[in-house]
């Protein structure tokens, strides 16, 4: 039997061992022992406080009996001079398990439905339009027509004539052999992981590149995607009950378990996405234009408005006239799977945004019309407040909010629910955002009708201000067309421009809108400075910006003699160097005399066949 010495001998011998977890009876007993650590010198203390709460942070998921809330009470390093406060690692269980030592597109499915705990938003359906046969030959006269009403919920539905059956060209050995890259995203994570905790990165982004991306996942062709993404969805909404076995989960379903998992996750769930690709790599779903077009079946499908190969260029479209710049001038391919996010955001320069869905699951869409923007913006500022000051980095942030969310802040918010061959038309300026139910292939592209002219000059002032790339050049659509229309020779209506001209027409309210700030700038920062016209290819071949806050130079620039290739725009004309106001030197393409005679020309004041328009 052991004495009491012995007893006190063995705690001494076992007193630097590692303690058994709360809750459970140690076999043996032990003694704690004080260790004598020198002081650091002072000026390390708060970085050695910093380094010990990081190590107890990363042991968390080592040690699962301790608690997160019990983190709360450590003490805590002054942190005030970094960008972000400092948080506790994740230490959510894996729910999917990607790629195995012999493949790396394979997966184990470990979470699966909670539908007691589904978070489904309480939000209004958008409208669903259903165009007749003769609607339907004209999209942009259609637009026109739905815009008053379907523009007050930033999103609209809307449903083909029942004849409208495209053939999907995804197939055959295109659809079998061409691969595609995709990005992981981790679902569990979209509530603040791409804005807090990276919120150093974002602001080393500043210079106008592009925004985060997600961590480059596998390749796959089609066949192998959906393969993928229905063995994640049945593994996933897999039913315990042997009664009623396995099951396809409504879309409510699986909206509900979507939001479960931002706002309540218990697991990390993992998820692949196939967004924006290219359709000259993966191809278009749609028949392809062609100019020996003819008759078949598929003739209709080449040359409808619909087709979103077409929709961009069609009569009624402006991105035509900065034929240069062809980025939004092209469609994308979306390939997603359950859960796969389309995460919150407003399209570039405002441009319309058209997606048909080839094939699939449903993807939910959620919208808020344009004139909530800036409460959007306020409700940002308010979930990230580290952002408040940088108002320039809200499009780069990639996050996902809930309907409820703003729906808190007074700010509507509009559902939407698309299914295969159905459209989704997203408003200038509104905020939108989704994702899918299932497996889903669709197709996007940006257009630019003439009732989008407002919006284009309020993006390019805001990017101004915030020192942001712009894609298209405004003034170089805006002027193009609008010389186009007042041609004496050109009837506007053959476009579909019944409004374009005329005392009140969108390019008469538009130019005269420019003109009244192009004329301010140049009265008041290009007095005493030399100018002259621009050659005719600057900012044409090659669109020139300034070097500073990257506006568009398609209108007027400001240089120095001193710095031949750099550039700026009239109001950052003095910080382009140092050197005298002298040698400073102004270029235009237009002088304000003929900008005003191109207005009274589309107002109807002056004859056009009297006019010869050099702009």
């Amino acid at each position: 039997m052991m004495t009491s010495k012995d007893l006190t001998e063995s705690r001494k011998k076992i007193g630097d061992e590692t303690p058994a977890p709360p809750g459970f009876v140690s076999l043996t007993s032990f003694t704690l022992k004080r260790t004598k650590r020198d002081r650091e010198p002072e000026q390390n203390e708060a970085y050695s406080k910093t380094t010990d709460i990081e190590n107890l942070q990363k042991s968390v998921k080592h040690r699962p009996w301790i608690l997160g809330d019990q983190l709360t009470n450590l003490e805590k390093p002054n942190t005030q001079h970094l960008n972000m406060n400092i948080s506790v690692e994740n230490t959510l269980p894996k729910g999917v398990i990607r790629g195995c030592p012999s493949c790396s597109n394979c997966q184990k499915v470990i979470a699966c439905w909670r539908p007691e705990e589904g978070c489904r938003p309480s939000v209004k359906s958008t409208s669903v339009l259903h165009p007749t046969e003769e609607e339907f030959k004209d999209i942009y006269k259609y637009i026109e027509k739905i815009r008053p009403k379907a523009e007050e919920n930033g999103i609209c539905r809307i449903l083909p004539p029942e004849s409208w059956k495209p053939p999907f060209l995804l197939k055959g050995n295109k659809f079998d052999t061409t691969r595609f890259g995709t990005h992981v995203q981790e679902i569990n994570a979209l509530k603040d992981l791409h804005s807090k905790r990276k919120l150093n990165e974002i602001i080393e982004l500043k210079d106008g590149s592009d925004g985060f991306e997600f961590e480059s996942g596998p390749e796959f062709t089609l066949p192998a995607f959906k393969r993928y993404a229905e063995q994640f969805k049945q593994n996933y909404f897999k039913k315990q009950d042997m009664f009623t076995g396995v099951g396809t989960p409504a879309w409510e379903n699986v909206e509900g378990e979507y939001w479960r998992i931002i706002q309540n996750p218990t697991e990390e769930i993992q998820v692949l996405s196939g967004h924006n690709l290219e359709t000259k790599v993966l191809g278009s779903g749609f028949p392809l234009p062609s100019l020996d077009d003819h008759n078949d079946d598929q003739s209709k499908y080449r040359k409808s408005g619909w087709n979103l190969n077409n929709t961009p260029n069609m009569p009624g479209s402006l991105l035509p006239f900065d034929c240069d710049n062809s980025t939004p001038s092209t469609s994308l391919m979306d390939v997603g799977m359950c859960f796969s996010s389309l995460c919150w955001k407003v399209e570039e320069h405002h441009l319309y945004l058209l997606s048909y869905m080839h094939l699939g699951s449903s993807r939910i869409w959620y919208g808020v019309p344009s004139k909530y923007r800036l409460k959007c913006e306020a409700l940002l500022k308010k979930t990230f407040p580290e952002l408040s000051r940088h108002r320039e980095l809200f499009h780069k942030l990639v996050t996902q909010l809930s309907p409820s969310i703003l729906k808190s802040e007074g700010i509507p918010v509009y559902r939407c629910v698309q299914h295969p061959k159905q459209f989704i038309l997203i408003f200038p300026g509104a905020y939108y955002w989704g994702f899918d139910t299932g497996f889903s292939v669709s197709e996007k592209a940006n257009f630019a009708p003439l009732d989008w002219l407002p919006h284009g000059q309020l993006t390019v002032e805001t990017y101004s201000e915030m020192h942001r790339k712009t894609s298209i050049s405004y003034d170089k659509i805006l002027l193009g067309g609008a010389r186009e229309a007042a041609k004496s020779s050109w009837d506007s209506r053959k476009r579909g421009w019944n409004n374009a001209c005329g005392k009140d027409g969108w390019f008469t309210r538009a130019l005269k809108s420019r003109v009244r700030r192009e004329s301010f700038k140049r009265e008041f920062l290009c007095n005493g400075a030399r100018s002259r016209k621009m050659e005719e290819d600057f900012g044409c071949s090659l669109k020139r910006e300034c070097f500073l806050c990257f506006s568009d130079l398609y209108l007027s620039a400001a240089g120095c003699s001193c710095s031949p290739d750099k550039y700026s725009c009239l109001e950052h004309s003095k910080q382009i160097c140092t050197c005298p106001w002298s040698s400073r030197f102004f270029l235009y393409r237009s002088s304000i005399d003929e900008l005003n005679l191109l207005i009274d020309t589309l107002s109807g004041k002056v004859n056009p066949k009297s006019t010869t328009f050099t702009t």
